[in-house]
């Protein structure tokens, strides 16, 4: 039997875990233990939290370590005693050291949902979605020092349906990665000297970096964008504007078919009852958004919304206020 490591932290790579623990043993590969992120403080009360997959390894009565850092010496003493063969990481979140890396005997590989070279880093689901793209893949590569640099074993492209935000996206990419993950590691406990091809350098692109006001709309930008942004932006830091001094997280949000709400006027809100949608105006065409979350209120429709607005006249979207009273 091949002995396997699987380190991981996010909900959304569960499934290429839970894939290898199923299918897995049938051909010749035995998953000895998990390594995933410390338990962490979560909501008001800072109860103490595993990440999903230190939870499902728990639950399933497999070996799980959760290092505070993965260079740790006495960590390290702990991974070399699994005598792992193959690692597998799926957005683990920790940068693994050349110690590590050493300790496998066929070598540690990594699911990365991107085609790569394109978009190496850590948000590579955001990035597709910003940039509007409508497929792209998932590549299985091995782990080397530079980031996201390594030869390919396998890759695959998926096509990006038009709804999906990151999040589903993101979920979707690595549960179709299963099947990959196992033919990869077959492929190296068959051949071990299997090196992969290596990755175009010159074609190499990166993913930016995603701060948590980036979720802020600026209407100035045209509404295909303002969507994509939304999309790249679900779950996390999520969407919203301000009404007056109100802020609203957005929900649900499409480009908008119907003519412009105001083409003089950004961010300016009318309530279209056909659609039954707040149209908005943005810098080249309109939005429509459909589900909003006002601050200390629920999830509502737009109907709702609308109707519970005393002045429906001059309703107009913005960014957020600087302490000069300036719009942003």
């Amino acid at each position: 039997m091949t002995r396997v490591v699987f380190m991981g932290s996010p909900e959304e790579v569960v499934a290429s875990l839970m894939y290898l623990r199923e299918r897995g043993p049938a051909v010749g590969l035995d998953l000895v233990a998990v390594i995933s992120q410390p338990a962490r403080p979560v909501g008001r009360g800072g109860r103490l939290t595993d990440p999903p997959v230190a939870e499902f390894a728990k639950s399933h009565q497999i070996v799980c370590l959760q290092p505070e850092s993965s260079k740790a010496a006495d960590f390290i003493q702990d991974f070399i005693a699994l005598s792992p063969d193959i690692v597998v990481t799926a957005a683990y979140g920790q940068i693994l050291s050349d110690e590590f890396l050493a300790v496998p005997k066929i070598g540690t590989i990594n699911i990365h949902p991107s085609r790569l070279p394109q978009y190496r880093g850590a948000t590579p689901v955001p990035a597709a979605l910003l940039d509007g793209l409508t497929s792209t893949a998932v590549t299985i590569l091995f782990t080397v020092k530079k980031l996201d640099a390594g030869n390919i074993i396998s890759q695959k492209d998926f096509a990006i349906d038009q709804a999906e935000t990151s999040g589903i996206l993101t979920a979707r990419l690595f549960l179709e990665s299963g099947p990959m993950l196992l033919e990869a590691l077959t492929l190296l406990a068959r051949d071990p000297s299997f090196k992969g091809i290596p990755q175009d350098d010159n074609k190499a692109t990166f993913c930016r970096k995603i701060e948590k006001d980036m979720g802020c709309i600026d209407w100035s930008l045209d509404a295909a964008t303002i969507v994509n942004r939304f999309r790249a932006f679900e779950p996390w830091p999520g969407t919203w504007t301000m009404a007056g001094d109100r802020r609203i997280a957005i929900t649900e949000i499409r480009v908008c078919s119907s003519s412009p709400a105001s083409p003089d006027r950004l961010g300016v809100v009318i309530f279209d009852k056909p659609s039954k949608a707040l149209v908005v105006q943005a810098g080249s065409g309109c939005v429509a958004i459909t589900r909003l979350r006002p601050a200390g209120s629920k999830d509502m429709d737009a109907a709702s919304f609308w109707n519970g607005l005393k002045d429906k006249a001059n309703v107009t979207f913005h960014g957020v206020v600087d302490v000069g009273g300036h719009q942003l």
